[in-house]
């Protein structure tokens, strides 16, 4: 075979080549990529932080956070439509868990110690409550806030209940930190929830 042949075979092999590549390529790119998972579906590790509110917290290593929010609404356009991120849910147990909370304050005239009554008095008023007391309650710094942290033990289907309870405030916007667990966690459970509480920073919101 002449040099000009073997060049005229190799140029139609490398035509034939580059098409099947490009048609490759283009079915690649039109098959139907897998829908991202709305935010309340997934599970989180590691630092979360919430640009709305302005903090942020970091979960400890070997757990997971959850979307701590109404649940999402899937939608044909949008994917997902939610009404807001309001923290995280830490599982620590079928009966323990810890939440980062936060959203506009409502009650725009009320301290945290009015916050503090308020979430008191409402655990009280709960069906199902009972002995609902009060162990200790002080003055507490949440990252450079002002903060109170309150602990109240109670009755829940038998059980011993242990809430331990931050609210700060900071330019209308209400910050909690909760653990939740029975009593007979509770010194286990804590170490956790120091973490969150150490790793807790406000930042800047946008």
């Amino acid at each position: 075979m002449s040099r000009t042949s073997l060049k005229t075979v190799l140029g139609i092999l490398l035509t034939v080549a580059a098409f099947v590549t490009q048609a490759n390529s283009q079915v690649k790119r039109s098959k139907p990529t897998s829908p991202e998972p709305c935010p309340d579906e997934k599970a989180y590790t590691g630092k979360y932080r919430n640009i709305v509110y302005g903090f942020s917290i970091v979960i400890p290593a070997g757990l997971k956070g959850y979307w701590n929010s109404a649940r999402c609404a899937p939608d044909e356009k949008y994917g997902c439509v939610c009404m807001g991120d309001h923290g995280r849910f830490i599982p620590l147990s079928d009966e323990a868990h810890i939440e980062a909370f936060v959203g506009y304050q409502m009650e725009s005239e009320w301290s945290v110690i009015d916050h503090e009554n308020s979430d008191i008095s409402s655990l009280k008023g709960q069906e199902g409550v009972e002995q609902v007391r009060v162990v200790d309650s002080k003055w507490f710094r949440l990252g450079h806030l002002k903060a109170r942290r309150f602990m109240v033990r109670f009755v829940e289907k038998k059980k011993g209940v242990v809430r331990d309870h931050i609210i700060a405030l900071h330019k209308g916007v209400e910050y909690e930190l909760i653990l939740r667990t029975v009593a007979e966690r509770y010194q286990r459970d804590k170490v956790e929830f120091e973490k969150v509480v150490a790793s807790w920073r406000l930042t800047p919101r946008m």
